[in-house]
């Protein structure tokens, strides 16, 4: 029994420090990293734990850290309003001087053009033209005063007027498209018509018609006995109004168009064509010139 113990092998107990050698061997064998590394080596985290669902009703926005604005500190907006203020104030001082600017340049160009009025006045001396109505023909009011006669009337009017112009260096050009001639009794208009265009050279006199007609007049009573009674004195009088644009000829340079209204209180003796004139006087206002007698 002994011997058979004798023959018997028998191997000591592992100890701590073989079972670790072997240990190591085996994670040696089985580790792809060769750098060697304690086999006790654990590291436990925390785990984080979830975020809280959110309430029924609430949203969850995640915005990105650079897209995160902050608020200002106050000194900024200080600087901001005083840089406002500041353009605010360059700005009324640039529009101020524009308008200072844009004044002095109209008042210099005003100051030009009176001179050169001034000088104009002096060079070409303008005189005022002279007209006169040297006959007026009267049709269509026949019978007036007769009660009998149907109550509307289409008068028609041939006015001869005189155009005299006395300057010795202005031209006129009278602008007749654009005219106006009326015929009125007693504050009536009788009849419409136009001043014949063409140019008047200086120091020239013409001799013209104008010619004014009416349709579907009608009279008052008392109008028609007046006309009647005035006839039968043997001076009916009548306002001729005219207003026609013209330009004057200085030299070579031609003016811009300026109005010339022309009033006329014309009386003849009889309501007929071959009419004589009785009595007269006019009356010229021309617009922005001033003209001398």
């Amino acid at each position: 029994m002994m011997h058979g113990h004798a023959h018997g092998r028998v191997h000591p107990a592992a100890s701590s420090s073989d079972f670790s050698g072997e240990m190591n061997q085996s994670v040696s064998a089985h580790s792809s990293d060769p750098s060697p590394s304690p086999l006790h080596s654990f590291h436990f985290e925390k785990p984080v734990p979830p975020p809280p669902p959110p309430q029924p009703g609430t949203y969850v926005v995640q915005v990105p850290k650079d897209k995160v604005f902050r608020v200002p500190p106050p000194e900024n907006a200080r600087l901001f309003e005083h840089y406002t203020r500041r353009a605010k104030r360059r700005s009324r001082c640039s529009c101020f001087r524009v308008c200072t600017c844009l004044l002095a340049a109209l008042l210099a160009l005003a100051v030009l053009l009176a001179a050169l009025g001034g000088v104009m006045y002096l060079v070409f001396k303008p005189k005022r033209p002279a007209y006169s109505v040297q006959a007026l023909a009267v049709s269509g009011l026949g019978g007036i005063g007769n009660a009998s006669t149907p109550g509307a009337f289409s008068p028609a009017f041939d006015a001869t007027v005189r155009a005299d112009n006395p300057n010795g260096k202005i031209g006129v050009h009278y602008e007749g498209e654009k005219s106006h001639v009326s015929v009125s009794y007693d504050g009536v208009t009788l009849a419409d018509g136009a001043w014949p265009s063409f140019y008047q050279v200086p120091r020239n006199v013409t001799v013209f018609v104008a010619k004014a007609k009416g349709s579907g007049i009608r009279f008052s009573q008392s109008v028609r006995g007046q006309m009647a009674a005035a006839e039968r004195l043997r001076s009916v009088p009548f306002d001729l109004a005219v207003e026609v644009p013209v330009r004057l000829q200085l030299g070579k340079l031609k003016t811009w168009a300026v109005p010339v209204r022309v009033r006329c209180t014309v009386a003849v003796d009889r309501l007929a064509a071959d009419a004589k004139v009785v009595s007269r006087s006019c009356d010229v206002k021309v617009w922005l010139l001033s003209w001398r007698n």
